[in-house]
């Protein structure tokens, strides 16, 4: 139940942060469109590309929990969405450089209204408080570090279009028209951050579909957690798969074959127990229990010879 939990909070946090995220977008659009800012409107494409990985992410954390066993399906859902949302990311990130660099080239005759510099100033506001939200639930997940400054650049980004925009009104406001060309030089800016996350976003995906073990030096970290529990005779494998921040581990063991189904599946509980809570980026973990090789006596790992649980 605890493992439960944990991801349902992570899903939680990442599933607030994509209608957070996703309202920042529908309303620097909006505005954008109206205001004619091509800052505005660079900034929404560049919620928009964070808004893609967000889900991702909530796509892989909520297979992970309903759909654990890796070899029920070939295809991700996260994958396929990913490569769909960055191919449309890498479009708009395109489209929104080549509008800029006419719009700078041509010259532009009037600034954005000064509605466009509150818009992104709000986003500002809301997208910082969406961060720490979505930390305090990773945090009670257990997760190290900070994975929600990954996504900081969208903050970088605002706070290029803020300027921009801002340069803009002022150069209205002053009646200095050769400031009009900082909004889409800003929108200019804020395009190359919009390609270079929709081609992060692809590159994740390909990354994680070829990812099918993790490295020597965990696996053998881990293999060793487990073969010290108690009634682990063997560990045949550790496999690794990734779900958004979290690791779903394979394990196969190998246990004393007259040993009781009750005993076997006590074993297997304190193995996900003990990597649950001792290794914090793993989410949860399958255990696959066999067997060990035929042959008296049988191996064990406790410190003194354990009596069978079969009367001879």
């Amino acid at each position: 139940m605890a493992t439960v939990q944990r991801s349902l909070t992570a899903e939680r946090g990442s599933l607030a942060s994509v209608w957070g995220l996703l309202g920042i977008f529908i309303v620097k659009g909006s505005v954008g469109w109206l205001t004619g800012s091509k800052a505005l409107l660079a900034d929404a494409c560049h919620s928009a590309a964070d808004c893609a990985g967000t889900f991702t992410t909530y796509l892989g954390l909520r297979k992970a929990r309903l759909d654990p066993n890796p070899a029920s399906s070939s295809r991700h859902p996260e994958s396929v969405a990913a490569i769909v949302l960055s191919a449309i990311l890498l479009v708009a990130g395109i489209e929104m450089g080549v509008s800029s660099i006419r719009t700078v080239a041509n010259g532009t005759e009037e600034a954005p209204g000064v509605g466009a510099v509150i818009v992104i100033a709000a986003g500002i506001g809301a997208r910082e408080a969406l961060v720490r939200y979505k930390r305090r639930c990773d945090t009670r997940c257990g997760i190290r570090g900070d994975r929600a400054g990954d996504n900081r650049s969208d903050i970088f980004a605002s706070l290029t279009a803020l300027v921009g925009t801002s340069g803009a009104v002022v150069g209205s406001w002053t009646d200095m028209p050769f400031l009009y060309v900082l909004d889409p030089a800003a929108g200019l800016v804020v395009s190359v951050f919009v390609v270079r996350m929709g081609y992060r976003l692809t590159a994740d995906v390909v990354r994680a579909s070829n990812r099918c073990s993790i490295d020597e030096s965990d696996a053998q970290t881990l293999l060793e957690a487990v073969q010290r529990i108690d009634g682990v005779v063997a560990v045949d494998e550790v496999k690794a798969r990734e779900r958004g921040h979290y690791v779903v581990l394979d394990v196969s063991i190998r246990v004393n074959p007259r040993i009781s189904v009750f005993e076997g599946q006590d074993v297997a509980n304190r193995v996900r127990r003990m990597l649950t809570k001792r290794f914090l980026h793993v989410m949860d973990v399958n255990v696959k229990v066999q067997p060990y090789d035929p042959g008296y006596p049988y191996k064990s790992n406790h410190q003194e010879e354990e009596m069978s649980s079969m009367l001879q």
